[in-house]
């Protein structure tokens, strides 16, 4: 089932292949993105750092934004209970294997420096039950970092 994750402040809609969310106290979550094939690198990467926008995006305390803090607006908003932004899992399926297996290096490399986690596979890796590649590890100070503003008060 499709989730959609927006933000209308700045302009951001995705819609994610399905969310996990784990029986624990804590409800933690994990995105799950499947790419047929169909999607040119630069899109695939695009929808990746969309993500990043999403994790860092932060908005202001207040009905009318007046009070002085401000807050993670993934926490707030649509996973409250995670401790920390939900891992993303990317699938790559619907090519032969040589090509997914580009399609992942390509990937990797496009998603240098993002400050979420990501990992990544292909269909006949996951079932074959090898694992999973990790391009990413969650930054939350460097996401802080890059993102140090609320765009709008």
């Amino acid at each position: 089932m499709e989730v959609n994750h927006a933000i209308k402040a700045i302009g951001l809609s995705f819609s994610t292949d399905a969310v996990l969310t784990l029986p624990t106290a804590t409800s933690e979550a994990r995105l799950f993105e499947v790419d047929n094939g169909t999607m040119t690198r630069a899109r695939r990467a695009k929808e990746v750092w969309d993500y990043e926008r999403y994790a860092g995006h932060r908005a202001w305390e207040g009905a009318r934004n007046t009070v002085g803090r401000s807050y993670d607006f993934w926490a707030r908003h649509r996973y409250p209970r995670s401790r920390h932004f939900p891992t993303l899992h990317v699938v790559l399926t619907g090519l032969p294997e040589h090509l997914l297996q580009r399609r992942l290096e390509a990937l990797t490399r496009d998603v240098d420096g993002i400050t979420i986690a990501v990992l990544a596979t292909t269909l006949p890796r996951l079932q074959r039950g090898e694992p999973w590649d990790e391009l990413a590890v969650d930054d939350y100070h460097r996401r802080r970092a890059r993102y140090p503003q609320v765009l709008s008060r």
